[in-house]
């Protein structure tokens, strides 16, 4: 490969793709000084990503104690505060990610989606007048 004085100027280069997860859920607040937990500590370190380069931010929410949160309502505020903080960025919600209802609700064991009050009776009824 042959580079040239102008090679390496940014307009000249190929683009690139740059995708970060700098605050996965695996890593607890004590396991580095720089794991960011408030809201407005995720929006600076995403901002930071983007100065530094990066395209592509994948995102995992943190509670006030530091672990990672399956709320959905949390998702949607730091996603809302994501778009506003670095709107050229692609957003990719973490991936392992089972979002909590607010409050409890029965679920077929046989499917991912809320239902009723289940019961193997009452499917065997189902699937039989189909």
């Amino acid at each position: 490969m042959h580079f040239f004085d102008d090679s390496l100027l940014p307009e000249n280069q190929e683009k690139l793709v740059i995708q970060v997860a700098p605050y996965g859920p695996e890593w607890l607040p004590s396991d580095s000084d720089d794991i960011p937990v408030s809201m407005d500590q995720q929006v600076q370190k995403a901002v930071d990503c983007y100065n530094a380069g990066a395209t592509v931010l994948h995102v995992h929410v943190r509670e006030a104690d530091g672990k990672g949160s399956k709320k959905m309502s949390t998702f949607n505020e730091l996603l809302a505060r994501l778009r506003v903080a670095v709107p050229k960025m692609l957003l990719q919600v973490g991936g392992s990610i089972s979002f909590a209802p607010p409050a409890p609700v029965c679920r077929n064991p046989s499917t991912t989606t809320p239902t009723r009050k289940w019961s193997p009776r009452r499917r065997r009824r189902s699937i039989s007048s189909i």
